[in-house]
């Protein structure tokens, strides 16, 4: 039996479960992207500052994506190269996850793994139906918008097994297990953590609304794209009951106006 968890939002996160601040670099190269004089030199001797931003923008510059004939260990030149956009969404991902300083491997690399899946799943979806959204925003937001799991890991570790455990056993998705248990939601948690760190409107937006229940509502384009690819990046893993696969592929078909040939089509290209 789970001992409920009773959230008290004006002290959880700071005087109860309580967080660092968000690194400094940060911070600083959050603030200096909401000003139009920011410029490669000054963003690349603050990563500079920060090893772990030092290695993970190097890591994504020499990455295979980009295939650069030569190994690049010049911050200034991968920042150059990557261009400020991208940089801002590496160091606001990175940042945000390591500041939580989760210590359980497995569970960060399926974290890890479920956000890049639905982070490019988003983006084809919104090439492909909304392409007058900003792919930088999405992004970022798609990365960080289960951020609230990470909550549970660090501050509720035997709920957090028990969630895992019970959908895996039913087949279910993670909201529909916090349902059963009456727990608070993994994107509420979100949303406090997003508030608390001050971290970007549509990170906050994402975590807020990324659900199936979401779907249902009259949200905008932003939000339906972020709860699209959370759901289809979660039925392309597989697991899932036969009703729950449904819910997704008629709340979906619904959504984007699909055949359900066409719906078929788009989980072809997402696997």
């Amino acid at each position: 039996m789970l001992n409920p968890i009773e959230i008290d939002p004006k002290t959880f996160l700071r005087e109860h479960c309580s967080l660092p601040a968000l690194p400094e670099a940060v911070i600083r190269i959050q603030e200096m992207m909401q000003n139009e004089g920011a410029d490669s030199a000054s963003i690349a001797e603050i990563i500079s500052g920060d090893p772990a931003l030092v290695a993970q923008v190097l890591a994504v510059v020499n990455s295979a994506y980009y295939s650069l004939p030569k190994s690049i260990s010049n911050v200034k030149f991968a920042v150059a190269y990557l261009g400020l956009g991208v940089i801002q969404r590496v160091v606001i991902s990175v940042g945000v996850v390591n500041a939580m300083g989760i210590t359980e491997k497995k569970e960060l690399s399926d974290y890890w793994f479920h956000s890049f899946f639905t982070a490019l799943t988003t983006k084809y979806l919104a090439k492909k139906f909304y392409s007058y959204l900003d792919p930088e925003e999405l992004w970022t937001a798609s990365i960080l918008h289960d951020i609230g799991k990470l909550i549970y890991i660090k501050f509720f570790p035997e709920h957090y097994k028990e969630l895992k455990r019970f959908c895996e056993q039913n087949g279910c998705l993670f909201s529909e297990a916090e349902d059963h248990f009456k727990l608070p939601s993994s994107s509420y948690l979100g949303t406090l953590l997003s508030h608390h760190w001050r971290l970007p409107n549509k990170v906050e937006e994402a975590c807020r609304y990324h659900n199936l229940s979401h779907m249902s509502e009259q949200g905008s384009d932003f939000q339906i794209i972020i709860a699209l690819g959370n759901l289809l990046a979660t039925l392309a893993t597989g697991g899932l009951n036969e009703s729950c696969k449904n819910k997704i592929k008629k709340a979906s078909e619904k959504t984007l106006e699909l055949t359900s040939d066409n719906f078929i089509s788009i989980m072809a290209d997402v696997y």
